[in-house]
């Protein structure tokens, strides 16, 4: 049998694995899919449209107020049905975001390069953001420094 620890640790871990794979399939099927076309989403893929425009613009790295309050109240929500799974889905957003910004901002790491490959080599691959694996298990994944050759990446995003 499971200790209690454990069993929350795993929750845990389901939560945040639910968080990357939600997003995996809004930045996928949402952002640069069909999906985008019904219109609350429409007006997100447009923000989003609008941060692969201008990446280096820090105002458009984060979602608008709205999405961020969807987000979070579906977080919130699991965390008072289930809590580890809760905060395992709120810890996700809190690395999400914390990577996304340090991506942009030109950190030098394995998952920043495959991040901005998306950006400046190939918008059509490398969706999971945070965690090359998914792409990988997804079929998704493009190798980053393909991508950045074939674009022309500035040195910045070279590493």
């Amino acid at each position: 049998m499971l200790s209690h620890a454990l069993f929350w640790s795993l929750l845990f871990a389901v939560g945040h694995l639910t968080g990357a794979l939600l997003f995996y399939f809004f930045h996928r099927c949402i952002f640069h899919g069909s999906l985008g076309k019904y219109p609350i989403l429409k007006q997100w893929k447009r923000v989003h449209t609008k941060h692969h425009a201008d990446p280096e613009d820090p105002g458009s790295f984060f979602f608008p107020w709205w999405a961020n309050i969807m987000v979070w109240t579906l977080a919130g929500s699991l965390v008072w049905l289930n809590p580890p799974a809760g905060l395992g889905l709120f810890s996700f957003f809190g690395v999400y975001s914390y990577r996304h910004r340090k991506a942009h901002l030109g950190e030098d790491t394995r998952w920043a390069r495959h991040h901005m490959s998306h950006h400046y080599g190939s918008p059509r691959a490398n969706f999971s953001g945070t965690y090359p694996v998914i792409d990988k298990v997804l079929g998704s994944y493009r190798e980053f420094h393909q991508d950045m050759e074939q674009s022309n990446l500035s040195r910045k995003f070279l590493g």
